[in-house]
């Protein structure tokens, strides 16, 4: 049991370093825990007033100002990387919006900001009005990623990756088309926007409101999910507006100058990491705490195949044993505590106190990912927390999913998601395996392992539907009441 007391103190220092840092986010929402609509309120004005009173206090400092922009691209490059942790976890498009949005920031920054501060390039038209398309192109990503349901998931035959780099492209292309209009419509350099054509104003205002209807977004999140993560985007949506709204100000494309608006944006950038990163310590803990119990169940079941059964055996002749012995002998007695006492081990490892569903699924997902090879996600949200019984049942359908997907389907990847149905529960597993369907459009023979699945969910009084997709693969669902 060594290795378990490594793997319990190891998820315990997880445990208490996360709890840490949501508790230093939590004193950004205030005493509520939460960002009410005053606080975003005052947050937003505070932002986009202090470009407007330190507008004047601006230096000349190109080698800082190159050095500067290359750290906030490394701030949002590290944080979309820290992002994909939770997006291969969760499968949820909202996720991935936010990774993707995370990293366009990160390169249009790069490619309007940092490279032509670092080359000493003075296109400040093309430049600076690159910039403004690019903000609002990110801008409408952090919007979408703020709203986007959360039960929208990534099917397993998505190509996640293909989507990023669409995003990311397509982000770079109206950032570059943007400079071009920019000079077309006589934005000079070193000139402030509001000397330029008025669609250059527009830009700011679209960027800025779409930036800061984001904020609104995450800060509904944080209070509906009591998701101190989303606080911290809310935040970091506010200051990223008011480093838009600078634009509307003097001098504002005058490149290898500092001033209020770098300062803000700064924060913002820093505030996205500091978001990224309490995000993957929380699913690295999630983690931990699967793959402990996973490991609880592996010990458990190794005692029953093993011990138990030669202790079940002893017990078993226990009478015989008392009729010659006496049932006060030692060797009855210690035969019958071993015995209860195996069971009770058993029982402890297996359902430990505690667990949640979302845990148990997670303890599952880690346990046949690495025995199968195949990518498992888990999107468990439940306004309340499953019984033992319902939960063993659930857990015990999911695994056998997930084992007939990888054994029978050939599946690479396999999506499970847990949601509220009204006053029920659906369980739905999905994945991108070769499908359920035998010759023609007739369905294979049904196995021991699907009646065995029915049978659990009418014993929770719910019913499993198999459905093969026209994309291909098998989806799965359970409706319990």
């Amino acid at each position: 049991m060594g290795r378990s007391n490594v793997e319990s103190e190891a998820i315990g220092n997880a445990s208490v370093a996360s709890q840490s840092l949501n508790n230093r986010i939590s004193l950004l929402g205030g005493a509520g825990g939460g960002l009410s609509s005053g606080i975003v309120i005052g947050l937003a004005a505070l932002a986009l007033a202090t470009p407007v009173v330190l507008r004047s206090n601006s230096v000349k400092a190109p080698t800082l100002r190159a050095a500067l922009e290359m750290m906030l691209t490394l701030f949002a490059l590290a944080a979309a990387w820290l992002l994909r942790a939770q997006f291969t976890s969760s499968r949820r498009l909202r996720d991935l919006q936010l990774l993707a949005a995370a990293l366009v920031l990160g390169l249009i920054n790069l490619a309007v900001g940092a490279l032509p501060a670092a080359l000493n390039l003075h296109g400040g038209a093309y430049f600076g009005g690159g910039q403004l398309w690019g903000t609002l192109f990110t801008a409408a990503m952090f919007a979408a990623a703020a709203f986007m349901p959360a039960e929208w998931l990534v099917a397993p035959r998505r190509h996640p990756v293909a989507i990023i780099v669409g995003l990311s492209l397509a982000g770079l292309g109206v950032a570059g088309v943007g400079g071009l209009t920019a000079g077309m419509h006589g934005a000079a350099d070193g000139l402030a926007i509001t000397s330029a054509r008025p669609l250059l104003v527009a830009l700011v205002v679209a960027g800025t409101a779409l930036l800061l209807y984001a904020a609104a977004g995450f800060g509904q999140r944080q209070r509906a999910e009591d998701d101190h993560v989303a606080g911290l985007l809310a935040i970091a949506m506010i200051l990223l507006a008011a480093g838009s709204f600078a634009g509307l100000l003097g001098g504002e494309l005058a490149p290898g100058r500092l001033g209020a608006s770098e300062a803000v944006l700064t924060l913002a950038f820093t505030l996205i990491l500091a978001a990224a990163v309490v995000r993957e310590r929380q699913v690295h803990v999630r983690i931990s705490r699967a793959t402990a119990l996973a490991e609880r169940r592996r010990v458990a079941r190794d005692l029953h195949d093993g011990i138990a059964q030669d202790l079940a055996f002893i017990a078993a002749h226990g009478p015989r044993f008392a009729d010659e012995l006496g049932d006060d002998h030692p060797v009855v007695v210690a035969a019958r505590r071993a015995l209860a006492l195996s069971r009770s081990t058993i029982s402890e490892l297996s359902d430990p106190d505690g667990a949640t569903v979302q845990e148990s699924l997670q303890a599952v997902a880690q346990e046949l990912g690495e025995r199968f090879g195949v990518s498992i996600a888990v999107n468990a949200k439940l306004d309340r927390d499953l019984s033992a019984h319902e939960r063993e049942h659930v857990t015990r359908i999911t695994r056998e999913a997930i084992a007939n997907a990888a054994r029978h389907g050939g599946a690479r990847n396999v999506m499970v998601s847990l949601r509220q149905l009204g006053a029920g529960v659906s369980l739905r597993v999905v994945d991108d395996g070769c499908g359920i369907a035998g010759s023609g459009l007739a369905p294979a023979p049904e196995g021991f392992g699907l009646r065995s699945m029915r049978e659990r969910a009418a014993a929770v009084g719910g019913q499993l539907n198999v459905r093969q997709p026209r994309q291909g693969g098998t989806e799965l669902e359970v409706v319990l009441p």
